[in-house]
């Protein structure tokens, strides 16, 4: 029994054997792939640990980043808060300065305001004839300067007989010792005359412009006309020439004789070319004579029109215009360019004394109340 049990079972193990050693196979295989998958995992668990890990480190450093952004932003914050609190503590200040330099001038506006009411008030206080007075003495003053200063009589006896107007209308008999200094002073401005300087200027200004149309004194002969060669027809007879002959002769001694009753003895007379610089001389006399006009030099101004009085008689031929020319020159030398005049210091000093007398009066006046 037991044999065949032994064949039975044989059979069987060595049927069981075979699979065996052909199941070890997948086992194997299932093994390996399970390890690389393993494997796998963990790298995906490493990568993905490294990749949180970087990550993490870059969140740091973008926090440290942000921090530091943060600081710095702070700083400047603060900073420009204190330059801008600088900036409004100086603009306060300087405003408050400015605000005190406004208050002290207007201040001082209003203090100059408040003296010049006080003059105004105290000048208001004055009465109408101390007005006048220092109306008159101003007037005095102009009219004494348009005489010492500029020889202006005509001015000068208007704002004089204006002044006396003004005295007039005081009407206080203090004052006629006064208006007695100025009548005689008025009245030796009127006896010496007004001058008509404007007037003299302007007729000088004439004559001068008159100098271009005084002929000279022609010459006793054209000698190219005496000597040249006459155009003698061709066809002319003996008495045709004899006639023209005896024609030419008279014409030639006309030109060597000519009678000129002036008077005196004539000079020689002048070339062509120095006839403008006569002129001009001429013109220089006039003008001469108008600045001495103006600087009241009698002196000056009668020697240069007696001496341009004596070039046209000597150079110029005298024919109506010289002759009017002559005429309107010794006019203008009989005019008196500088005469005696009076200043005003008597009356204006009168004046002086009166009002100085008058304010003396009133003080004392005020002192006793």
């Amino acid at each position: 029994m037991t044999d065949p049990v032994n064949e039975t079972s044989a059979p069987i193990s060595s049927a069981s054997a075979v699979p065996a050693s052909a199941a070890q196979v997948p086992v194997k295989k299932h093994g390996v792939h399970f390890a690389f998958l393993w494997l796998f995992v963990l790298l995906i668990v490493a990568a993905l640990c490294i990749g949180a890990w970087q990550l993490l480190q870059q969140a740091k450093t973008q926090q440290q980043l942000v921090d530091s952004l943060r600081v710095q932003l702070e700083e400047q914050v603060a900073v420009f808060e204190s330059r801008q609190q600088a900036l409004e503590d100086s603009l306060n200040k300087e405003f408050i300065e400015q605000q005190a330099a406004v208050q002290a001038n207007l201040n001082e506006l209003a203090e100059q305001v408040d003296s010049n009411n006080a003059r105004v008030m105290a000048l208001s206080s004055s009465n109408r004839d101390d007005w006048k007075l220092q109306e008159a003495q101003y007037l005095l003053r102009l009219a004494d300067q348009r005489i010492l200063l500029e020889q202006d009589s005509q001015n000068a006896l208007a704002l004089a007989l204006s002044a006396d107007d003004v005295l007039r209308d005081i009407d206080q008999a203090d004052l006629v010792g006064v208006r007695k200094l100025l009548a005689e002073e008025i009245s030796v401005l009127k006896v010496a005359g007004i001058i008509d300087r404007e007037g003299i200027y302007l007729r000088l200004s004439a004559l001068a412009n008159q100098i271009e149309a005084i002929p000279f004194i022609a010459p006793l002969g054209d000698q190219n006309a005496i000597f040249a060669d006459e155009e003698v027809p061709a066809d002319e007879t003996f008495k045709q020439r004899l006639t023209r002959g005896f024609y030419s002769l008279l014409n030639k001694l006309g030109s060597y004789v000519r009678v000129r009753d002036h008077g005196k003895t004539i000079n020689a007379v002048l070339p062509p070319a120095e006839q403008k610089y006569l002129q001009q001389n001429l013109r220089l006399m006039l003008e001469q004579a108008q600045v001495a006009l103006l600087r009241n030099e009698a002196g000056i101004y009668q020697e240069s029109l007696v001496k341009a009085q004596n070039w046209i008689n000597q150079y110029f031929a005298l024919n109506e215009k010289a002759s009017a020319v002559l005429q309107e020159l010794k006019a203008l030398e009989t005019e008196v360019i500088a005469p005696e005049l009076t200043n005003f210091s008597n009356s204006a000093a009168a004046l002086s004394e009166y009002i100085a007398k008058r304010e003396k009066m009133a003080a004392a006046r005020r002192g006793v109340r």
